[in-house]
């Protein structure tokens, strides 16, 4: 049985990630882990391992959460026309806005790997976020095969550029309102994804742009 199988090891999965997304890798110890799961820590020790065991059974649960919704959103790739291309990715930008919205821990452990947490950590990106970011440049890189977006763009850089941008909303522009939930917030929700739909549409020369 893996910890994502029980209740209990999906406790502490979730504490851990709310400890490692707020405090960093280094910030947060096994020890704060127990107490803020009202678990043993020679428990959470025999269950998961060493700090380092715990930090990476997290980033496995998020980047499976990730990768979940960036799948189903591009299910429909490769598409027969680019009507269908447009709608999956338009669906892409939606879906993913909203993922990290309801999940901001999940962005902001990826926000700590950026500013150097858990360097001694190197194997993360290669597991996680590469490939993910590599399976949705390679859709828009097909899509562009098909002739139904620009050949010319930078996939690598556009999905980037998505990822960056939803980050900076999140994490940059809501963090000055007094509810940060994009619940709270329509109007800020629809803006941004109406810039992410013209910044799809004038990048990829999607159709209609």
């Amino acid at each position: 049985m893996t910890p994502h199988d029980d209740p209990r090891g999906q406790a502490v999965i979730t504490t851990a990630m709310r400890l490692f997304s707020a405090l960093g890798y280094d910030g947060t110890s096994l020890q704060a882990t127990a107490e803020a799961t009202g678990e043993d820590p020679a428990w959470i020790q025999e269950r998961f391992g060493e700090k380092r065991d715990l930090y990476l059974a997290v980033v496995d649960h998020a980047g499976r959460a990730e990768r979940a919704v960036v799948e189903d959103a591009l299910a429909a790739l490769p598409a027969a026309d680019a009507e269908g291309v447009a709608t999956a990715l338009y669906g892409l930008s939606e879906r993913y806005l909203d993922f990290c919205a309801a999940n901001p821990q999940i962005p902001a452990l990826w926000i700590h790997r950026w500013l150097g947490d858990a360097a001694d950590i190197p194997e993360v990106e290669g597991t996680h976020s590469t490939p993910l970011l590599n399976f949705t440049a390679d859709a828009i890189r097909s899509a562009a095969r098909a002739g139904f977006v620009d050949g010319e763009v930078d996939a690598d850089l556009m999905v980037r550029t998505l990822v960056w941008s939803v980050y900076g909303f999140l994490h940059g522009e809501m963090i000055a309102q007094a509810d940060r939930s994009v619940s709270a917030h329509p109007e800020a929700r629809r803006r941004f994804l109406a810039h992410h739909r013209q910044l799809l549409d004038r990048v990829l020369r999607l159709p209609g742009a």
